[in-house]
Formats: C-alpha cells, sequence, structure tokens
C-alpha cells in the first residue's frame, strides 16, 4: 500500500526556501567528515525525501548524485527544486539496486533502515551492498534505543519498524556483508560560541548535557563503566560501513 507521507513530514518542514537551505546545510555538516574526497564519484541517496541531503551533496560540488524515493509527495518536492531523483515504489527498490550492482561509491540512506518491515532488512541491505563498488560506502542513520527519548523516536512515525542500539545495527550490518562498520552518535552536542552569555542555547546545551550525565550513571549502575561509556545517546546514530574490496 502506497501512503501519503505529506502530513507527518509537515509537523517540521514547512517547505519553504529558507527552512530547505538550512536543512540542506545541516546536512551538509552532518555528511562531508564521512564521504569520499573524490567529487565526481557516483552517489546514490535512498530514501532522499524532498532533497536536503542531495542539494547539500551538490553543494559541496558532487557531480554524480542521485536521490530515490518512495513517496510521491516528496519527490514532487524535490524534482520542482530541479535535483536529480526518481520516485521508486518500495515494491520496486530491489528491483531498482539488483540492475545497479557495482555502481556507487557511497550510499546514504538517512532515517531509512527503520521503515523497513524487520524482515526484509536484511534483503534490502544484501542489495545495497551489491550495488556498492568493492570498497564503496554505506551511510545510515536510525533511531537510538539507548537514547533517553528512545520511545518518543521510535513511535513518533507509524511507519517505524523497530530502533536499533549498536549492537543490533552492528549485527545486521555485519550479516549484509559490510565491514569496518563504526557505529557513533548523530548531531551529538556541541557547546556553543560564548558559553558564559546565559541564552536559550546555552541553556538547551546545559540541561541536555545533565540528562545525558544521568541517562549515563543509570547505564554505570547496570552495566558498568567500560561498557556504559561507550554507549551513544542521541536520538539517532550513525554507521559509516564498507563493502569487502
Amino acid at each position: 500500500m502506497e501512503l501519503d507521507y505529506t502530513r507527518h513530514y509537515r509537523n517540521w518542514h514547512d517547505g519553504s526556501d529558507s527552512h530547505f537551505a538550512t536543512m540542506s546545510a545541516a546536512f551538509a555538516a552532518k555528511l562531508v567528515p564521512l564521504l569520499p574526497r573524490d567529487l565526481s564519484v557516483p552517489i546514490l541517496e535512498i530514501g532522499c525525501g524532498v532533497g536536503y541531503a542531495v542539494a547539500a551533496l551538490q553543494e559541496l560540488g558532487f557531480r554524480n548524485v542521485e536521490g530515490i524515493d518512495a513517496d510521491r509527495g516528496q519527490i514532487a518536492s524535490a524534482t520542482a527544486r530541479e535535483l536529480p531523483v526518481t520516485h521508486v515504489p518500495t515494491s520496486e527498490t530491489l528491483a531498482f539496486l539488483a540492475a545497479r550492482e557495482r555502481s556507487y561509491d557511497a550510499v546514504i540512506a538517512i532515517d531509512v533502515i527503520e521503515h523497513i518491515p524487520i524482515d526484509v532488512q536484511l534483503p534490502v541491505l544484501q542489495h545495497i551492498v551489491a550495488a556498492l563498488k568493492p570498497g564503496g560506502t554505506l551511510i545510515c542513520q536510525v533511531p537510538n534505543a539507548s537514547s533517553g527519548i528512545s520511545s518518543h523516536y521510535r513511535y513518533i512515525d507509524w511507519t517505524h519498524c523497530c530502533s536499533f542500539t549498536r549492537f543490533s545495527l552492528d549485527f545486521i550490518l555485519d550479516n549484509a556483508g559490510l565491514t569496518d562498520i563504526r557505529v557513533i552518535e548523530a548531531d551529538p552536542p556541541r557547546c556553543p560560541r560564548l558559553p558564559f552569555i546565559l541564552r536559550k542555547s546555552v541553556f538547551q546545551w546545559l540541561i541536555r548535557g545533565a540528562f545525558r550525565f544521568a541517562r549515563r550513571l543509570e547505564y554505570y549502575a547496570e552495566l558498568g563503566w567500560p561498557e556504559a561509556r561507550r554507549i551513544p545517546l542521541t536520538p539517532n546514530i550513525i554507521a559509516i560501513s564498507r563493502r569487502p574490496l
């Protein structure tokens, strides 16, 4: 069944040019440390939505970028901005990837895997691996089950099927055939400029730090310090992995 994602998406994204520019800049900052340095490499974004990451990649200078999404409304928005995106229904995703074996140096899947039914996640990832060139990179972001607000992120979207810990994400990526798996926090808190001047951003940073400290103490009490210090606490986590050479 094809769903209309527009109403849900508009809870956070108003479709304005200024918001698009802000989101694209945020995606650029998130992705630039993780991407290949060669600006000519082919990159595919799965679940591109309205095109924030695709636009960010183009702004960064990548010349061979394409995006796919199953939602017609979001693809229409991205197409209106003349971005290189294609509507690919979920029922055709595996065939799309199978036809592009060893085609991409990088595949990006931001907030995608959690939408895939659990019994289909591994086949989809295996097709993504096949679409990567040997040595190619998969960058994926998923909800973090270890976060203090994990239930909110798990159930904020009716189409979410699961959340992940760093262990379960590592497990499925490994079984899909990926190597050099590294799981990190997505959008970790950063100290605001001039933190000694109290304002909204500083107050939020301080409160967030306090709750993260309490959360880590809880993990310390339950699991011990070596494990507690390694657990990512951000609402989302990112994994960077590679197809073997």
